[in-house]
């Protein structure tokens, strides 16, 4: 998901249902087809300031919010389908699909025997990305799971996955590194990993953030609660911390694809015999 609407007064409630007790075990399941979740994970479906009203403005608050966000979503299009050019077939796991917005390019770059799944613990926001794929045609290939991560049913490894938006409001590194041990162990060696979220908390970046948020008519109260929630959830320090956390889950090699502001995208590789 993206960084919060500076209208919404807290991101928190929902962040941090990803991550709040150890995946579970069970048989493993068809993680390609379209399904509803199972029964086990409805009491995660109202997730605090995602429901029905948000979920319907989310797409035009994120392009207010990021700076970008419909050039990132195209950006992380090109990096996964060049890292997986000639397949003709290929499974891909979006992580905070949230509205689907950043499906839709697929539409463009002719890989129509890939196919996707995409987790979200708000059944609002995939609500909209149900009708958004359906429109686009990309529903029949698409699973959409509501719930978090780890009650996604095992299933065959994916190929590569995406995860946007989600890392910075994950509380503590501990819980970090085990949203990332969990996308991990769900792919293939070689698979490429897309991973954007806020890096760092400069205070001059985050003046520059409010005074374009500010220029499209955001009140100061506003600016003022957005200023205080990242000062608050505590974003990765550095994008040195940020990779000795992902060189420890085993993705290795990032470079940078996407930069606005302190929003950063890297493309990096999983490699199982390098996780620390």
């Amino acid at each position: 998901m993206w960084p919060e609407s500076p209208l919404c007064r807290s991101s928190r409630a929902r962040c941090i249902l990803w991550f709040h007790r150890p995946p579970p075990v069970g048989s493993r399941g068809n993680a390609m087809s379209h399904e509803h979740p199972a029964s086990s994970v409805h009491h995660h479906h109202v997730v605090p300031g995602f429901g029905a009203d948000r979920a319907a403005h989310y797409d035009t608050q994120a392009s207010l919010n990021l700076a970008g966000a419909q050039a990132l979503y195209e950006i992380g299009v090109s990096a996964l389908t060049a890292q997986l050019d000639g397949q003709d077939a290929a499974s891909l796991l979006f992580v905070g699909l949230g509205t689907g917005a950043e499906l839709v390019p697929y539409t463009r770059f002719n890989v129509p025997g890939w196919r996707f799944t995409g987790v979200d613990p708000s059944d609002a926001m995939l609500a909209v990305a149900r009708s958004r794929l359906e429109a686009e045609g990309m529903l029949s290939r698409t699973h959409l799971h509501v719930g978090e991560l780890h009650t996604l049913p095992p299933g065959p490894p994916f190929d590569g996955a995406q995860v946007m938006g989600v890392l910075h409001h994950v509380e503590g590194d501990e819980a970090r590194l085990e949203l990332l041990r969990e996308v991990t162990r769900r792919l293939v060696p070689g698979a490429p990993v897309v991973l954007g979220c806020r890096v760092g908390n400069d205070p001059e970046l985050m003046n520059v953030e409010l005074r374009r948020l500010r220029a499209y008519g955001v009140p100061q109260d506003a600016l003022e609660r957005r200023r205080q929630l990242f000062a608050t959830i505590r974003p990765i320090e550095s994008d040195a911390a940020l990779f000795a956390m992902l060189a420890r889950t085993g993705l290795v090699a990032p470079r940078p694809i996407f930069v606005s502001l302190q929003f950063k995208v890297f493309l990096a590789r999983f490699e199982p015999g390098a996780a620390g």
